[in-house]
């Protein structure tokens, strides 16, 4: 049984459906089942019934609970309209308590091939594993190191991650026990909110996953492979992340806000195919802009969370 999270509330459930669903239509094989953990704020409790029906429709092995989500961030940094439900996984060891690792996944994802390598992944003597996230790109880290906490990314060139994918060890974080320093952390103002608090944290207990396990779909090929020029991963494993990928990751627009997005199709065509979630969404209300030209650029270099 392969252990995964995810933490959402009502605006983003229905990306959580897809999510969901697509972990489970895509497993691979027939002996993969996951537990499925959910922290979600009260409002999400008119939802569950569905979401528990979209599990056992797939996959009568696996199974999905939910969990509260403590009301600690309520006066946490907001920006660039992203929910305090970000820094939930900031409590994943304690509200997971029984649990010593879990994989945690955001919900603005596309599931296309079991998380089983990821779960084998040994972790036991560090914190965390992700993949290298585009904050790497020179252009992007000299936008980092000019914010006001600066120098706490120092070490970080190169090595930063993206926390939509991450194996955790919870038992771990429990024994360092960060609580008291995250929730301080998160009333700061960084602009990468969580994401930049588990790097600065937990920088000396990284470990890297690979890179077709979160690609990030806001980027074009071209862009993509500037992971490869910077020499953030090689050219071989960016290849093959897009030819390949196991996780797409839509890190800016998002499909569902406009079907234009770049990678947006591989989103849709799966959403379309599944008569349950494809009743979720009204497509004649959702723009479909062009990621192209000066425009789409910008679209797609909106400050999410990369």
């Amino acid at each position: 049984m392969i252990e995964i999270a995810f933490c959402f509330d009502e605006k983003m459930v229905f990306p959580a459906c897809v999510a969901i669903a697509s972990l489970l239509d895509n497993k691979q094989d027939k002996n993969i089942h996951y537990e499925i953990s959910c922290v979600c704020p009260k409002d999400i409790e008119q939802y569950v019934e569905m979401l528990e029906k979209i599990v056992e429709k797939r996959d009568k092995k696996s199974m999905i609970k939910f969990y509260p989500a403590p009301e600690k961030f309520g006066d946490a940094f907001k920006v660039r309209e992203i929910t305090v439900s970000t820094y939930l996984r900031l409590l994943l060891h304690r509200i997971l308590a029984q649990k010593d690792y879990i994989i945690y996944a955001d919900v603005d994802v596309l599931f296309c091939d079991s998380l089983k390598e990821i779960w084998l992944t040994d972790i036991s003597d560090t914190w965390l594993a992700g993949v290298r996230g585009a904050n790497n790109f020179q252009d992007k880290w000299n936008e980092c190191i000019q914010r006001s906490y600066g120098k706490e990314l120092q070490g970080l060139k190169g090595k930063y991650i993206n926390a939509g994918i991450l194996l955790m060890n919870l038992k771990a974080l429990r024994d360092s026990n960060p609580d008291e320093m995250w929730l301080k952390m998160s009333k700061m103002q960084y602009y990468y909110q969580d994401q930049d608090i588990l790097n600065i944290t937990c920088k000396e207990h990284i470990k890297y996953l690979d890179l077709r396990y979160n690609v990030f779909a806001h980027l074009t090929k071209k862009e993509f492979m500037r992971l490869a020029k910077e020499k953030i991963y090689s050219e071989e494993i960016c290849k093959n992340a897009l030819q390949n990928p196991a996780v797409w990751h839509y890190t800016g627009p998002k499909p569902w806000k406009n079907r234009g997005a770049n990678n947006a199709r591989q989103w849709w065509d799966y959403v379309d195919s599944q008569e349950d979630l494809c009743s979720l969404f009204d497509k004649s209300q959702i723009p479909k802009w062009k990621m192209t030209g000066l425009t789409g650029k910008l679209n797609r270099h909106l400050p999410f969370k990369i």
